[in-house]
Formats: C-alpha cells, structure tokens, sequence
C-alpha cells in the first residue's frame, strides 16, 4: 500500500476514530500496530501523515496530520466507456484509475450489453474497486464513478465546445486528421475520452459525438479488445502530457 484512503467521515480531525471495514483492512489485512505510521488521503485530493495511536478489539485511533493539497500536474482526465459484456469494466476502472482518471462514466451505446441487475450495486462495487485501485497507486484522489447515460447524453457531464476541453472519441478507421501531439499541444483544463464498447461505435454514434464537439482520435491498425483500448488511449495521452515541455511539433508550410 502507497496510500491509504480514509472513510468518507474523515473531516480533518486531528484524533481520528476508524471502524469497519477501513479498520479492518488497516489492521488485519495491512497489520498496522501502534505507533506505525503511513501516507493517508481524505480521497479529495488532500495528503495527510497518520499514526496509530491506539488499537482495540472493534476500532483503532489514528493521529491525522496534514501535509498539503494535491497539486494537479495534468487536465483532469473523464473516461466514458460504453459497457462491454460481462465484468470487463471492473478490470477497465482498475487500470484507469492507476493511468491518472479522474472519474470514469459508463455509457450505454448500441452495441453495449448493459446486464445490471442492480444498478446502485454494481456502482458501489465500481467505487469500491476505484478506492483500491487508488490506494495501491498512491493516488490522493479517488476518481468518482458515475451512473451509466446513453451517448447522446454525455455533453451533460462534459463540455467539450468550452476553450479550456478538450473531447476525443477513439474509432477503428483512421477518421482523425490530427494527431494527439497536435490535439494536445494546447493547455486544457479538462479532457474526455470515449471508448466503444465491443463492436465499436456505429456511423451514428460517430456522427452524434462529433456534433457535440468530439473529435476523433486514431491509435492504430490493430484492432483493440474494449478493454485494452482505454489502456493504449489513457498511457498515450499520459505519456503525451508527461513529455510534453520535449516537444518538437513540425509546422507546417
């Protein structure tokens, strides 16, 4: 563990009580003892230094001091995944959450197989999976999970015609005509990107995301499962904004 992520009743206090599940895993799982220490986040994008102050049988004490904001090196990053079969998303929100997302949305597309029985469950399980993920990276924020929308419908959660966003859907055919160098070379307060489900997103859904301002975003000949395409999508945006003061970007004449 790089971090640990503390309950939502965490509110900065110094003495802090923990119970449940969290206690569980710090000292059953994690076998923290009295006087041990570690890095701790309120999931909110604030670093804290805990100590354990005091374990017993149900409940541990913890002295909580705190060490700063997160300071954000990148655009925040929305990952909009159209729902693939099975458990694929769990594994999807793990690996996102380690690439840097800042909150993931499933999207119901026309090739989607959105089977939930519960749809409050299945999202509790997804947030649940989002905190682990972000503990084991060292993430200070824990990206959220949204409910699942249908595609037309994602402009309600991001903006991609506002100056500061930048929206990137990504096809199987070679429909860009900029590279992501370009796409990204300027400073963007927010990013989203969109990913099909199996099967892809249809002519109609290629047309509905670049009405709304998306624009399309090529990786490749090789065709990618759903759930190694937001891998290959987020590591080269990532590494894209992580070099980007090397940049060299040819103009063109």
């Amino acid at each position: 563990m790089r971090l640990f992520i503390l309950p939502p009743s965490f509110q900065g206090q110094e003495i802090f009580r923990l119970e449940g599940k969290d206690y569980h895993y710090l000292v059953r799982v994690l076998r923290k003892r009295v006087g041990d220490s570690f890095n701790a986040s309120d999931g909110a994008g604030t670093y804290y230094y805990a100590t354990v102050e005091e374990i017993a049988p149900s409940f541990c004490i913890l002295r909580v001091q705190r060490r700063g904001p997160l300071e954000r090196p990148f655009p925040e990053i929305t990952l909009f995944q159209c729902i693939p079969k099975g458990k694929k998303l769990d594994l999807i929100v793990r690996q996102a959450v380690e690439l840097g997302v800042s909150r993931v949305v499933p999207v119901i597309s026309k090739f989607s197989v959105p089977r939930w029985e519960s749809l409050s469950e299945k999202i509790q399980r997804l947030q649940r999976i989002a905190k682990e993920a972000a503990q084991q990276c060292g993430s200070l924020e824990v990206p959220k999970i949204l409910p699942p929308l249908p595609l037309e419908g994602i402009v309600e959660v991001f903006h991609p015609a506002e100056p500061d966003q930048l929206g990137l859907f990504f096809h199987q055919a070679p429909l860009a005509r900029t590279t992501l160098h370009q796409y990204l070379s300027l400073y963007r307060k927010g990013i989203a990107l969109v990913i099909g489900p199996e099967g892809g997103l249809s002519e109609e859904e290629v047309t509905c995301l670049q009405q709304r301002g998306f624009s399309p975003a090529y990786l490749g000949p090789s065709v990618l499962r759903t759930e190694t395409a937001p891998v290959f999508a987020l590591a080269a945006v990532q590494i894209l904004l992580l070099e980007k003061t090397a940049w060299k970007l040819q103009q063109e004449p």
